[in-house]
């Protein structure tokens, strides 16, 4: 089969690998579309993956068209998501079902072999199955869209409420959609582009303000000066980080999703703001996929019924073989771009 291998840092190249090999309880999965993660772009270009040669890629979904012998027969050609974190089931997170807490965890693309790839074995416990009325393209948004509503789920409820967004990624995006159907009162996204304003309009978000123009006091005076009800910082940055606290309300709540790329500091008088404004600060990480709270089978719900909206968010498609292609679309700076994705 062809794939994306990461050989080292800076070295991802398009070759022909092995197919994998299914086990009892496994199914094999040919990947339809895959999404490139920010994250991605960080182990390709900087940090490397937890070894070489790695295959990333955890934003996908397929087709099922082969199952292991302890798989029903139901599946066979089945669409299906797939949850990207392999836990070890014997930690205490594990046996309390919080599998993004595990300890001891594996993970597609970044761990072991992920989708940027024709095929991926896959433990039938991580396939979400998905109908033939959901398009690839739109399902492999599921990741992401499952890790923005994870976040929604520390802020609860939004009905009425009056929300600042910092960043416009596809976490971003994904956050503000999920709050819309929550019913938020306001959404306001703070990001760096002009291009970035004309995109949220297209989703019925009309306040994106500018960071390079004093975004603080852009938000209290839409705010009436009383600041955020809730702030989901989905960037990683020090600045990112410092506008979500002092952008929150008195006992408002902040809301942390973006992976930061190095250390992060605060200013005193930003952590002052914390303790006397008695801020709730709530980290979220991942997504929930446990028996009774499952963030894909939700995702995958809300999909179906907001396909064409999401659709738009995928802004660029490429062949696995046009790979360089593709990163030279998301690193040009020049360039719009939202989920630029791999489509077999």
């Amino acid at each position: 089969m062809k794939a994306c291998v990461l050989e080292d840092i800076g070295r991802l190249v398009y070759q022909t690998v092995e197919q994998p090999h299914i086990k009892e309880n496994q199914v094999l999965l040919k990947i339809k579309a895959c999404g490139i993660c920010s994250s991605d772009i960080n182990r390709i270009f900087k940090t490397g993956t937890y070894h070489f040669p790695t295959i990333p890629g955890h934003e996908f979904a397929g087709q099922i068209v082969e199952i292991g012998s302890q798989v029903p027969t139901a599946y066979l050609n089945k669409r299906a998501v797939v949850f990207p974190l392999l836990p070890c089931m014997k930690c205490a997170s594990c046996q309390s079902q919080q599998y993004a807490r595990c300890e001891n965890y594996n993970y597609f693309g970044s761990r072991c072999d992920g989708g940027f790839a024709e095929y991926l074995a896959v433990p039938l416990w991580n396939i979400v199955t998905f109908s033939d009325s959901l398009d690839y393209k739109t399902a492999a948004l599921c990741e992401p869209a499952a890790v923005a509503l994870h976040s929604l789920h520390a802020a609860e409820p939004l009905t009425g409420k009056t929300i600042a967004i910092i960043g416009t990624g596809t976490i971003a995006f994904l956050t503000a959609l999920w709050a819309q159907e929550a019913g938020a009162k306001t959404i306001i996204m703070a990001g760096r582009s002009d291009s970035k304003r004309k995109f949220a309009q297209e989703f019925g978000i009309s306040n994106l303000i500018y960071v390079s123009q004093n975004p603080l006091n852009q938000i209290q005076e839409q705010t009436n000066g009383a600041g955020a009800d809730t702030v989901f910082e989905c960037v990683g940055s020090a600045e990112a980080v410092t506008l979500a606290i002092a952008a929150a309300k008195k006992g408002g709540t902040v809301i942390l999703t973006g992976n930061p790329a190095s250390d992060i500091s605060l200013p005193q008088q930003i952590y002052w703001k914390i303790l006397r404004n008695e801020l709730t600060i709530h980290g979220t990480w991942n997504s929930s996929y446990s028996d009774q709270n499952n963030d894909w089978k939700k995702t995958l719900i809300y999909m179906e019924k907001h396909k064409l909206t999401l659709q738009k968010l995928i802004t660029h498609t490429f062949d696995l073989s046009c790979h360089h292609d593709a990163f030279k679309r998301l690193l040009d700076p020049e360039e719009f771009s939202m989920k630029v994705m791999f489509v077999m």
